[in-house]
């Protein structure tokens, strides 16, 4: 039985895992791969076991990179780009592949643990003009 087995909704071929659910999947030896940019990571890092980061991006270049023998948990903002990584990863013979619903956003929501960087924290009126906090870069 596979570590996602049992766990979390599948939705068009796609498991994805609640935040809690996506935590003891972790603790149990899945691998959180973190497709956020740097500059969100560097606000808020998933605090959990083992973390590898590929920019969304970049993964089909690097999929290397990534274990075919792990389970690995597609994590991002808030769910965008994890499923077409999914797809990418199932479509390149990785069998353990689930996605965390919501991304860091209901992560963070749910109480899920998260290193925080308030100097990277962005800032500002109107999302349109945020800027890193004034001495950060």
């Amino acid at each position: 039985m596979g570590t996602f087995d049992g766990k979390g909704m599948v939705i068009q071929g796609l498991r994805f895992l609640a935040p809690k659910e996506a935590l003891a999947a972790l603790n149990e030896g899945a691998l959180l791969v973190d497709l956020r940019l740097d500059e969100l990571a560097e606000m808020k890092a998933f605090q959990v076991p083992e973390t590898i980061r590929i920019p969304h991006e970049e993964l089909p270049g690097l999929l290397s990179e990534l274990p075919a023998d792990r389970p690995l948990l597609l994590a991002d903002s808030a769910g965008v780009y994890t499923k077409e990584a999914a797809h990418l990863l199932l479509d390149h013979g990785f069998a353990q592949v689930a996605c965390l619903n919501g991304g860091m956003l209901l992560w963070d929501q749910e109480g899920q643990p998260v290193a925080t960087d308030t100097a990277a924290l962005l800032h500002g009126a109107c999302p349109c003009v945020l800027r890193p906090r004034k001495g950060h870069r």
